[in-house]
């Protein structure tokens, strides 16, 4: 049986071992979640918490398993070392309580220590994440109104012509740089003296995050002390590490859970910001070398080390468990990644910066399920598996602006059991609200009976009489045509097992006729192949699926969002082809 770790209430003094961070009673240390960290320090000090590939070392790999990679790492003593000392540094500074200081920097021990020293504040740590344009950095900045900023010379070159952090008093320098600054990050590690943990509330902020969401509007996340334990305690049930297991994270919110778990964190060896034909031969050849038990992969990361594997007839048997999520992930990736690492779990979490997890599914119960007898017909979504326990949800009606529970209470809103509607939880680990932003409370979530927030995910499924959770698509993607919706998840799912397909979106064209109209574009992975071969073909294989085409344009590529590339960018994309007025193939 495995040693599984479970740190829920659990605290460095064996007198307080039922004392549950984030959950107490007004003002008091163990509502920082910097508590999970000095429990570490005391029950595991020489553990590794986190390893990982100098950036030029990264910059030189050019593919392969031969060359193995040099690592660094740092325990969870010399961790907590320095993020005492940064603390402390940052205390002299002038950093306090409910501050707010923004962290741009990429995943690494320089990003985590200045976080979690943040926090030992009491002070509001805030992620810029590398892919926010020009006017997100703005937007946010307006929002958090900071009071420091640590981050690369560049990113403060960038944001010196943002007009909105003209006020910031003091700018942190990471690395090498020259101008004007108050603090290198690099002297703070070595700062002295010893920083108490800050008392805290449980619904004070510790940590701010990010998300444009649909509308390409940053709104930050306001993640409490106890949001942040809550979302931990919900992962770990899902997820749970053993002592011995080596986790590789591609999302900076799963190297924070595997902190507070007390795992040992290897960082991948690839620029997040920046994805290179490199990075699934880079991933491979760390999962390897340094026997990698566990790791959390994006949908296209995902795709990318089955698709090197299986090129290379490389098998990845050291793989226990491998979990993925953040965009549709179907039986047929599921599948190839199990044919690669025949021994692990695939889990597939569906989850959101708001609330994560919301439901999941392990690959063999996702490929036990049995679809049409002909291969060419798909289900009308993706199966996400079962709803985390300890969530409420509904199912309302589409409703593209905001939503109230009105005197007819939810019945109004809801639709028949089955249905496809917009899928809306509340629960422990749910964020409540936006920080400083009232408006995007408005059109994100929902005020119920009793004072409980409902948040809104903007998507589209419906629970099946299987009892999973199916996603057919997101709100504003849906496609109204005629007065029948129509959704571009199983469209893309029937794109993707086309041979002549690089990439393809499904999404609605204004239609005088129709109000909108079913659009195919597709991004060719052979330009020489024949048009009306690539319109014949869609339009037989769509309508084995009844689902109609009205538009199929030809594209040099399909826009994905620059966070994890695995959502299309519709807005854009329907720009782009509006724009370039590109030929309707129909026609």
């Amino acid at each position: 049986m495995q040693n599984h770790i479970n740190t829920k209430g659990s605290t460095k003094n064996n007198k307080l071992r039922d004392v549950r961070i984030g959950y107490q009673p007004g003002k008091s240390s163990h509502n920082n979640v910097i508590q999970y960290l000095e429990e570490h320090l005391h029950s595991f000090p020489e553990r590794a918490a986190l390893r990982w590939v100098e950036s030029k070392d990264i910059g030189c790999f050019e593919g392969g398993l031969d060359a193995e990679f040099e690592h660094k790492e740092v325990t969870y003593k010399e961790f907590a070392t320095g993020i005492n000392t940064v603390a402390a540094g940052l205390k002299e500074l002038g950093i306090a309580k409910d501050d707010r200081v923004i962290i741009f920097l990429p995943m690494g021990v320089p990003m985590y220590s200045a976080m979690f020293a943040v926090q030992k504040l009491g002070a509001i740590a805030v992620f810029l994440d590398s892919w926010a344009r020009r006017n997100h950095l703005g937007a946010s900045a307006d929002c958090v109104d900071p009071k420091a900023m640590i981050s690369h010379d560049a990113a403060f070159k960038l944001v010196d012509t943002v007009p909105e952090f003209s006020n910031m008093k003091l700018r942190i320098l990471a690395g090498p740089g020259e101008g004007k600054y108050d603090a290198h990050l690099e002297q703070l590690f070595q700062a002295r003296g010893e920083v108490d943990i800050e008392p805290v509330e449980s619904e004070d902020t510790a940590l701010i995050t990010f998300t444009t969401g649909s509308s390409g509007t940053p709104k930050g996340a306001n993640r409490t002390h106890r949001f942040l334990s809550a979302q931990h305690e919900a992962l770990s049930e899902v997820v749970p590490y053993t002592a011995g297991d080596l986790d590789m994270p591609a999302f900076p919110i799963f190297s924070l859970n595997n902190l507070a778990s007390g795992v040992s964190t290897l960082l991948p060896a690839i620029n997040l910001a920046a994805p290179s034909g490199h990075d699934a031969a880079a991933m491979v050849n760390q999962i390897i070398h340094q026997r990698v038990s566990c790791a959390t992969l994006s949908p296209a990361m995902l795709n990318g080390v089955s698709a090197y594997c299986l090129q290379n007839a490389i098998k990845l048997p050291g793989l226990r468990r491998v979990v993925t999520g953040g965009a549709p992930i179907s039986r047929d990736n599921v599948r190839d990644f199990k044919s690669i690492a025949p021994e692990s779990e695939v889990w597939v979490l569906y989850g959101s910066t708001e609330v994560e997890p919301m439901a999941h599914i392990e690959a063999i119960e996702m490929l036990a399920q049995k679809g049409d007898v002909d291969p060419e017909v798909v289900e009308d979504g993706v199966n996400v598996g079962h709803i985390s326990e300890d969530l409420e949800y509904k199912f309302i009606k589409i409703v593209k602006g905001p939503v109230e529970v009105g005197a007819g209470g939810w019945s109004d809103l809801e639709v028949e059991p089955g249905k496809v509607g917009e899928f809306i939880v509340t629960g422990n680990h749910v964020c409540r609200d936006y920080y400083n932003n009232p408006g995007a409370f408005k059109k994100a979530k929902i005020m119920g009976p009793g004072g409980k927030v409902w948040h809104r995910t903007g998507d589209l499924a419906k629970k099946g009489s299987d009892g999973y959770l199916w996603i057919v698509g997101r709100i504003h993607n849906a496609i109204d045509r005629s007065g029948e919706y129509f959704f571009p998840v199983r469209a893309e799912i029937l794109l993707k097992r086309l041979d002549f397909v690089k990439q393809g979106a499904f999404l609605g064209i204004s239609c005088s006729s129709k109000g909108e109209a079913n659009g195919v574009a597709i991004a060719l992975n052979d330009q020489s192949v024949d048009k009306a071969k690539v319109l014949r073909e869609t339009e037989r294989v769509f309508a084995k699926n009844k689902i109609p085409v009205d538009h199929l344009y030809i594209v040099d590529e399909i826009p994905m969002d620059p966070r994890h590339h695995s959502k299309v960018e519709y807005a854009v994309l329907r720009g782009s082809i509006l724009d370039k007025k590109l030929p309707n193939l129909k026609v």
